[in-house]
């Protein structure tokens, strides 16, 4: 179990993070048990225990710093709930989680509140397009990103552990069972997760407010269909011809704008700390 160990504190190192054992239980790729787990962190070598929380001996870790990221977590979490009960209202939103940082109760000051969506079947770009509407126009709204839309009916995602990590840390905020449907469509998640379970989500408050007036027009049957074309058509367009990342998906029924490669800094940043952890 130790290099699965390693892996996972070599992750959150990354963030300048630590976990708690039942998070570590979560993300291991190793089936175990809390508490074989929580031993084999006390006769880890590498392993030290600050506040309840594991790191990497050879990895800093700031208590004071990880509290501030959590109230950051839980401040953006409350700024942002009306405008995600707003997009959540909408019945081609069939399913909604937080990914990303703020999943994992940690924020930057000016850190985003990353969104996994899964929209009705031919409504992938409408739904974006509400997703960003709100974002620009709603208070609280420029917090959220929608990075990841996908529609119901193909699900399949690229096998990673980054994927894998990222699927058993979201926070479901609407249709956990079509979430479940999401894991259960990704059988290689079990290679990476076979501990994790669906976390519970988050209660959303009331809706900052009705659906802007063209909204009824991408709605309507005859008029929709034309409109998710369209804004598929341009928005494809537009998109590919700017994308610089090979992490990206562009296509009819999946947005997958991850420009920022985050996969690939996150594993090239872990390989450079478990190498400096063995030398």
């Amino acid at each position: 179990m130790l290099e699965p160990l390693r892996d996972v504190l070599a992750w959150a190192a990354v963030f300048n993070h630590a976990l708690a054992v039942e998070e570590i239980h979560r993300y291991i790729a190793e089936k175990a048990s809390t508490d074989a787990v929580e031993r084999a962190l006390q006769d880890a070598s590498f392993a030290v225990c600050t506040n309840e929380r594991w790191h990497l001996e050879t990895a800093a870790y700031d208590p004071s710093h990880a509290e501030a990221q959590r109230k950051h977590a839980a401040a953006h979490l409350r700024e942002v709930g009306p405008v995600l009960a707003q997009l959540a209202a909408s019945p081609t939103v069939e399913a909604m989680a937080i990914t990303g940082s703020v999943a994992a109760g940690v924020n930057d000051e000016d850190g985003d509140v990353d969104l996994l969506i899964i929209a009705r079947p031919g409504h992938v770009w409408r739904v974006r397009a509400l997703a960003i509407y709100l974002q620009h126009n709603v208070p609280g709204g420029h917090r959220i990103c929608p990075n990841m839309v996908i529609d119901r009916e193909n699900m399949g995602l690229r096998p990673s552990v980054y994927a894998a990590r990222e699927l058993a840390m979201m926070r479901p905020l609407e249709g956990h069972d079509v979430l479940a449907s999401l894991v259960e469509s990704n059988a290689w998640f079990r290679e990476h997760q076979p501990n994790a379970v669906m976390r519970s989500g988050f209660e959303l408050p009331a809706p900052s407010g009705g659906m802007p007036w063209w909204w009824t027009v991408m709605r309507a049957p005859l008029t929709g269909r034309w409109a998710e074309r369209w804004e598929a058509g341009r928005r494809i367009r537009e998109l590919q011809s700017n994308s610089t990342s090979e992490e990206t998906t562009y296509a009819r029924d999946r947005c997958m704008g991850h420009e920022n490669a985050h996969r690939s800094r996150i594993e090239r940043e872990m390989g450079r700390i478990l190498r400096e952890g063995i030398a």
